[in-house]
């Protein structure tokens, strides 16, 4: 008697990811994601005394070290979005992520130090670490600092003041109400290569998360006190002066 094979037949294969580009950020966020994990489990048995919030701090010849070999990336990038002093005394270097909950929440603490030292300058470099809507956003995002900056911060308060994360059509509909809509899908080829220069950095950085933040030669990771983000400014200053 015959036998007769039988065969499941789905159908051609679909690719999961549309582009290398959607696929590398994909497994840079997975890794990006598990490394942060392992930092926030670290992190919890670090002590910040007086303060709610526990940041991780990399000792400082490491943070040294790093931010010195990564300086020109840090903040000499023609593409980044800044805001604050046009001519600084300091630079700061701001990484963070539209669904970040904890950027969301560390936006006003950023708004009031700008505002206590009017000299400081906050150089953003946007991240998508938190799926697809993050992708589109910092995208878009970074569309418009490219063609129309002087519309970048009202898109970007309006883009982190949403309570809940981001999808096409709340971001559709920020864009609407900043006059944007017309940087939502057009293509252009330099916007991957500045966010994939992005996580890089952070690699780079020894960085797992947002949001991170470079003032002076130190490294702070994290949700931070007010507090402690004066506190890290006034000593880079005093380092500045030091040496002239």
């Amino acid at each position: 008697m015959k036998t007769h094979k039988t065969h499941n037949y789905l159908g051609p294969k679909q690719p999961i990811f549309k582009s290398k580009f959607q696929a590398g950020l994909f497994i840079s966020t997975i890794a990006a994601f598990a490394f942060y994990c392992a930092m926030l489990i670290i992190s919890q048995n670090v002590k910040a005394e007086g303060s709610r919030v526990n940041p991780m701090w990399v000792s400082a010849p490491t943070m040294k070290e790093m931010i010195n070999a990564n300086r020109s990336a840090l903040f000499h990038q023609a593409d980044d979005p800044w805001k604050g002093a046009e001519t600084p005394q300091i630079t700061m270097v701001y990484f963070t992520d539209f669904n970040c909950p904890y950027c969301k929440k560390l936006e006003p603490e950023l708004d009031k130090l700008m505002a206590e030292y009017p000299q400081l300058k906050v150089i953003v470099k946007m991240v998508p670490l938190q799926g697809q809507s993050s992708v589109e956003a910092v995208d878009f995002a970074q569309r418009v600092w490219m063609n129309e900056p002087d519309k970048y911060l009202k898109l970007k308060e309006m883009l982190m003041a949403s309570p809940r994360r981001l999808d096409s059509q709340t971001i559709a509909k920020v864009a609407a109400m900043t006059n944007t809509s017309q940087w939502l899908s057009q293509a252009d080829a330099s916007i991957s290569p500045a966010i994939s220069d992005n996580l890089e950095l952070m690699r780079g950085l020894r960085l797992g998360g947002t949001p991170s933040m470079v003032i002076g030669e130190n490294i702070i990771v994290g949700l931070v006190p007010f507090s402690q983000l004066k506190q890290q400014v006034e000593q880079a200053l005093e380092a500045q002066d030091e040496h002239g």
